[in-house]
């Protein structure tokens, strides 16, 4: 098919051009910008000369195709007017000035910039890096929390002291989100971020010194030879404990230990709060320009997913190091199931550091802009210039500025503006109520693992490994994907969020009844008597018949568990009634348990032949170990599936909180509104929750460690107490928070008419 084309009234009308062709030309036209028009007409006519005559006459000057095509030439000098228009308002000299030089978006450090480096300034490498970024993160803190009580053990700290430790993180974050943000924002964001990273590789490293100048400290059990035998250890019968002399050399010890431990690990949670402060504000604002805006659901979804793996990876390393025992070149004889077992805490901080440092290099090669965000960003000015100087300025005032020029306002110009943004002001609360039950609730649960289904720290963070990973990874996709292909109404997103607060109220309510039941622990209602060691408000513990077998034995008070034959536990070794120890195949097993055997009868009689053949009885020697009795509690995997469902929940709502969080501010108050955010959720959330919580499982300590009349870290806790505050406090916060949540979709419709926010996509 052709169509008849006149260029101008000097063209001869028996040229003409195929149709295919004339939309392509119309089409390149259309694209073009910034070329002469005499230059396209002069191209235009070049193409139109070499066209084919066709003096045929079939049907090829009618009007309906000459009035089509002398449209698309009036939209054609239109579309011209406007860009010679748009290039004198909007000059080289202002683009520059608002988005910085062309260099900025070449890739590389100094005189290596650009060549094959520039291959790396894609949105996929960001996401790439970012998700790197987070996932090493991720298992910094998690590994933190993971090796929480193992830390406690090792330096003797209680609950809301170990809980102040991890609230580091958030007070740099309190006292620095905002005025960072706001410059970093305005600086060279992947060297921020460059910097950060090295600040938590830096805390790594100030996590270990502890170790490193303090070693294991006291072991609790000795380890033994093959075959050796030892009658005089400090836990056994008949020992006589003098009393320590150098108790207060001791004590005076024991508060240098806790005092550097404290210090250096919360300067190492600080140093990496500054990092995270960092990602969480700066680097979600450089993945949000990178990408268009339709598709950073999806981007965010795929950047939470891989962050996801870093708890997964932070909790299978912890199980990985606490598998060892803290000095690996001399383990004692004892299981890590055993409650006096402590882990190789140290030796993930090292692997976490390590990967840090080279996640430093990979984001100092970065440029300040990619080059996809300038151009889009270039687009919209120059829309807006063909409008005219003041639409051009409208948008201008609403841009992150490439450096701080007349115009832009302060930083609290920027706070005022987030504080008076009332849709950013309710997701704020909403997620205060969030975070607050969240950061509780992971930073004791390993511990609530150990305690209430006897496993060991270990084993404690693989299962919390495996529960999280599917989990999340489902939450964070899915979620991501549905908001990308199907882009709902805000107040869809917001009511979707509300019903997954009701589930995880519900779940949060179930896990409250689980439980498993535990044998009674022998001799330890004598401790509580005497009062060495623990509280005696409100504890019911059962009283033992045997205590008189024992009560000449002057038994220590030290807490270390034995097990005889898998069926009763007893408070330590003294109080089985064993005199001597001995190391069979490998382990360390008690003789002579006289408590045990009286406890058990007549399970450990048999019937025996004399030499006159009359049947006597005799006792069996019972098998006495090391750490609690193993016991079958079918709970657990229900408790397990309600911990997947949980996080899947938890991270479903990741998504759309950030996109409204991105949505609802204009772009010059990206960062600063992502660190008052940050400064909100700190203050609201991550710093009072960990001392809250760590405060109210202390009080449910039914036995604490005591060194020298100090007291330390709690050995057994009242489990019913620890169930109740641990998922109940989530349960309350998680049911009130779908009141917040629909009265922010409530205010997010009505300003969704005004400003643009009916899709939490695109808005």
């Amino acid at each position: 098919m052709f169509v008849y084309l006149s260029v101008s009234p000097s063209f001869p009308p028996s040229h003409f051009i195929p149709l295919p062709l004339l939309t392509f030309l119309l089409y390149y036209l259309h694209i073009s910008s910034g070329i002469n028009r005499s230059l396209v007409v002069a191209r235009l006519r070049n193409v139109v000369q070499m066209a084919p005559n066709n003096d045929n006459g079939n049907n090829i000057g009618n009007s309906s195709v000459e009035e089509r095509t002398q449209d698309e030439t009036a939209s054609l000098t239109r579309d011209t007017q406007g860009r010679r228009r748009a290039s004198d308002v909007l000059s080289k000299e202002l683009e520059e000035e608002v988005l910085g030089p062309v260099e900025d978006t070449l890739c590389g450090l100094g005189s290596l910039k650009g060549g094959f480096l520039q291959q790396l300034a894609h949105p996929g490498t960001y996401l790439v890096i970012s998700s790197v970024v987070a996932l090493v993160q991720g298992m910094f803190f998690t590994y933190s929390n993971a090796t929480l009580s193992t830390i406690e053990k090792r330096f003797r700290l209680p609950s809301k002291v170990s809980g102040f430790v991890t609230t580091g993180n958030d007070v740099i974050q309190l006292l620095l989100s905002i005025h960072i943000t706001f410059v970093a924002g305005r600086g060279h964001r992947p060297r921020w971020l460059a910097l950060g990273m090295f600040c938590a590789a830096l805390g790594c490293l100030l996590a270990v010194i502890p170790h490193i100048v303090f070693g294991a400290g006291d072991l609790p059990i000795q380890p033994l030879t093959a075959g050796q035998s030892v009658t005089r250890d400090s836990l056994l019968c008949q020992a006589r404990n003098s009393s320590d002399t150098s108790c207060e050399q001791g004590k005076k010890a024991i508060g240098v230990e806790q005092a550097t431990v404290v210090t250096l690990h919360l300067m190492a949670q600080m140093l990496a709060g500054f990092a995270s402060m960092l990602y969480y504000t700066v680097g979600y604002s450089y993945l949000d320009e990178a990408v268009s805006k339709k598709k950073v659901p999806l981007f965010l979804a795929v950047s939470g997913s891989l962050r996801i793996l870093g708890p997964v990876c932070g909790y299978s390393l912890a199980g990985w190091s606490l598998s060892y025992w803290v000095d690996p070149a001399s383990p004692p004889d004892i299981p890590p199931r055993h409650p006096s077992w402590i882990g190789a805490w140290w030796i993930g901080y090292l692997v976490i550091g390590s990967a840090l440092l080279v996640i430093t290099w990979s984001l100092l090669l970065l440029p300040r802009m990619l080059p996809g965000a300038r151009r889009r960003v270039l687009h919209t000015l120059r829309n807006a210039a063909m409008k005219g100087k003041d639409s051009l300025y409208e948008v201008i005032k609403t841009l992150r500025p490439a450096k701080r020029t007349k115009g832009q306002g302060g930083i609290w110009s920027s706070v005022r503006r987030i504080l008076t943004n009332k849709i950013y002001m309710l997701i704020i609360a909403n997620q205060v109520l969030f975070w607050f039950a969240f950061f509780g609730y992971i930073t004791f649960k390993p511990k609530y693992l150990e305690h209430q289904f006897k496993m060991s720290a270990a084993k404690a963070n693989q299962y919390i490994a495996g529960a999280a990973m599917a989990a999340t990874l489902v939450g964070w996709l899915g979620t991501g994907s549905a908001l990308t292909f199907f882009r709902p109404r805000a107040k869809v997103v917001i009511i979707f969020m509300a019903a997954l607060s009701l589930t995880n109220c519900i779940l949060h309510l179930c896990m409250v009844n689980i439980s498993c039941d535990h044998s009674t622990i022998h001799g330890m209602d004598m401790v509580i008597q005497i009062g060495d060691e623990a509280p005696t408000r409100g504890v019911i513990v059962e009283s033992t018949k045997n205590d008189s077998c024992s009560s000449g034995c002057d038994c220590s008070p030290k807490f270390s568990p034995v097990c005889v034959d898998g069926m009763k536990n007893f408070y330590n070794p003294c109080f089985a009634g064993c005199t001597s120890s001995s190391k069979r195949n490998g382990t360390k097993v008690y003789e002579d348990c006289k408590c045990a055997v009286d406890t058990l009868m007549p399970s450990y009689t048999t019937a025996q032949k004399s030499d006159t053949g009359e049947k006597v009885l005799d006792k069996v020697e019972p098998s006495v170990k090391d750490g609690y009795c193993q016991h079958d509690c079918p709970t657990f995997y229900m408790y397990l599936a309600l911990t997947v469902l949980t996080k899947m929940t938890h991270a479903a709502s990741r998504v759309p909180v950030n996109l409204i969080l991105f949505r609802c501010v204009e772009e010059r108050d990206k960062d600063v509104g992502l660190g008052v955010f940050n400064a909100a959720i700190a203050m609201g959330a991550s710093i009072p929750a960990p001392i809250i919580f760590g405060w109210a499982i202390d009080y449910s300590c039914r036995l604490w460690e005591n060194s020298c009349g100090q007291q330390g870290f709690c050995w057994l806790y009242d489990l019913e107490s620890y169930r109740s505050i641990l998922h109940g406090i989530p349960a309350d916060e998680a049911g009130c928070r779908p009141l917040v949540q629909l009265c922010s979709g409530y205010v997010l419709g009505a300003a969704g008419a005004s400003r643009g926010l009916s899709h939490v996509t695109g808005c």
